[in-house]
C-alpha cells in the first residue's frame, strides 16, 4: 500500500492524537468510526459539555463564526494564541490547540489544560466517569497514550523539531484567504490587521508555545464524575521518551498499511459491549460471544 492510502482511504488529511490514544482501546473501532460515522453518544454529550464548563473557567469566550476552513483554521490559532499568552497571570489554560509530525504524518490535538506549577508547565488531560469507580488499567492506557502524544508534540515545538514552516508547508497556508464575513467578525472584537491571515497568527501562536516555560515530564490524568462534575482521580506519571518511540513504531505499521486494524484480543472481548459497531460492521467475537 502507498503511504497515503489509509488516510486516503478514511478520507483523513491528518492523525489526531485521540486517533492514537484510541488504537490502544480498540485499533478497528477506531477505523470503523471513519468508515462509518462516528456515533455521538449521550456520554459523549456529557463529556464535552463538562469540558466546555471547565474552559469557561479560565478562557476568555472568543465568539467567531467561520465560513470556510482558511476562517475555522485561524479561529482555532487565535483561540490558543490568546490562551497561551493568558497562562503566565492565570497560571493555567485550557483547549490549546497543538499541531505537530510524526513519521511525516500530519498530527493535530487539543490539550485539554496547561498549569504553570513551581515554574513548570504540566500538561493536564480530562476524562470523564460514568461512575466513581476507578478507570481500568485498559482505559488508563488510552489516555496515557493520549496525553504522552500531546508531550511529544509540545517538545517538538519547543526544541524546534516542528514549528512554523513546517505547519506552512503541511496546511499551504500562504495560499489560505480568510471570507469577508469573517474579516468583520475579526474587525468587531478588535484584532489588529497585521494579524488577519492564517499565515501571520500561526507565526504568533508557535511564537508563543516555543517560549512557554520549561514543559514538566509529569504528566497528569484527571478523572471527573459526569453527573457531578466531581473529581474521582488525579493520575500522575512520568513521560518516558522510550515508551513514546514504542508507541510511534506500533501505530504507525497501521498508518503505513504494514497491516490492516487491530480488532480486541480475545481476553478484551467485554470492550465489544460498549462499542456501537459491534454484531452489525464488525462480527470478529460475535458468534463466540453469541454462545456464551
Amino acid at each position: 500500500m502507498f503511504l497515503i492510502s489509509v488516510l486516503s482511504e478514511l478520507h483523513k488529511s491528518s492523525i489526531r492524537a485521540s486517533d492514537i490514544a484510541a488504537q490502544y482501546w480498540c485499533e478497528r473501532q477506531m477505523e470503523y468510526n471513519y468508515r462509518y460515522g462516528r456515533k455521538i453518544t449521550a456520554q459523549i454529550k456529557e463529556g464535552r459539555a463538562i469540558h466546555e464548563e471547565l474552559e469557561s473557567e479560565t478562557n476568555v469566550p472568543i465568539i467567531l463564526q467561520p465560513r470556510n476552513y482558511p476562517d475555522a483554521l485561524y479561529r482555532d490559532l487565535y483561540r490558543s494564541y490568546m490562551a497561551l499568552l493568558s497562562l503566565p497571570e492565570n497560571k493555567r489554560t485550557r483547549e490549546v490547540s497543538i499541531y505537530g509530525s510524526i513519521n511525516g504524518y500530519t498530527v493535530v490535538g487539543k490539550i485539554d489544560e496547561l498549569q504553570t506549577n513551581d515554574g513548570e508547565i504540566t500538561i493536564l488531560e480530562d476524562k470523564t466517569k460514568q461512575s466513581d469507580t476507578i478507570p481500568s488499567e485498559s482505559q488508563s492506557l488510552t489516555h496515557k497514550v493520549q496525553i504522552m502524544t500531546y508531550k511529544k508534540m509540545v517538545d517538538d515545538i519547543k526544541d524546534g523539531s516542528y514549528g512554523l514552516a513546517n505547519f506552512t508547508a503541511a496546511y499551504h497556508t500562504d495560499e489560505m484567504a480568510l471570507s469577508e464575513e469573517f474579516k468583520r467578525q475579526l474587525d468587531a472584537i478588535k484584532v489588529q490587521k497585521e494579524l488577519q491571515g492564517v499565515s501571520k497568527i500561526a507565526k504568533r501562536f508557535f511564537d508563543a508555545f516555543a517560549s512557554v516555560g520549561k514543559v514538566s515530564g509529569r504528566l497528569h490524568i484527571r478523572y471527573i464524575n459526569q453527573f457531578s462534575g466531581k473529581e474521582i482521580k488525579l493520575y500522575k506519571f512520568d513521560y518516558r521518551k522510550e515508551e513514546m518511540d514504542d508507541i510511534i513504531k506500533y501505530i504507525l505499521k497501521y498508518w503505513n498499511g504494514e497491516r490492516e486494524s487491530m480488532p480486541v484480543p480475545e481476553n478484551e472481548q467485554w470492550k465489544c459491549n460498549y462499542c456501537v459497531f459491534f454484531g452489525k460492521e464488525c462480527k470478529v467475537w460475535y458468534k463466540q460471544k453469541a454462545l456464551t
